[in-house]
């Protein structure tokens, strides 16, 4: 068996082969662990107060600015007309393309469609529902898609929705 200077048995295999000391050994002689062995805490100019250029900074502060009165800014249901407090989850109004709630359409869906036993509306994205058959209407997990309605057209931009997106599409 090796032994060391201080009379400790060396019989064990180090970590990087390079009879470096392991975690273990360094904490068995009360040293600290050297700080920088697991964490890089390297610091990016975005990340240093000051250090990206004036020009950009202002850009930076324009666009939080121009976010903030967008999160600001009431818009109202076209049919109930009360004010809608998420945005992101509204969709836009057939006939006048203006934003209105999501329970509103729901609303106006189960009052045109004529609805059988064990049918039910269900929203499948991108501005669809779908009347959906449940054979047991205890499993929601078997289903079947009776009709697909579109309520917003695929292809058209709605200008509301366009400025919610570009403004957080800017965003550095």
């Amino acid at each position: 068996m090796d032994y060391s200077e201080n009379g400790r048995r060396n019989g064990k295999r180090h970590w990087n082969n390079n009879n470096k000391k392991s975690y273990n050994d360094d904490r068995r002689n009360g040293e600290k662990r050297d700080s920088s062995f697991h964490h890089d805490k390297r610091k990016f100019a975005s990340d240093i107060p000051g250090s990206l250029p004036y020009q950009v900074q202002e850009e930076i502060l324009k666009d939080q600015q121009h976010i903030r009165e967008l999160k600001q800014k009431q818009y109202t249901c076209c049919k109930c007309g009360k004010p809608i407090t998420d945005i992101i989850s509204a969709l836009a109004d057939k006939k006048t393309d203006e934003p209105i709630h999501f329970d509103c359409v729901l609303e106006i869906l189960n009052a045109e469609e004529k609805l059988q036993t064990n049918e039910k509306i269900t929203y499948i994205g991108q501005g669809r529902f779908a009347v959906v058959y449940f054979p047991n209407i205890h499993d929601s997990r078997n289903f079947n898609i009776v009709r697909v309605i579109e309520w917003e057209a695929k292809d058209k931009k709605y200008s509301w929705r366009t400025e919610l997106s570009e403004a957080f599409s800017q965003v550095h």
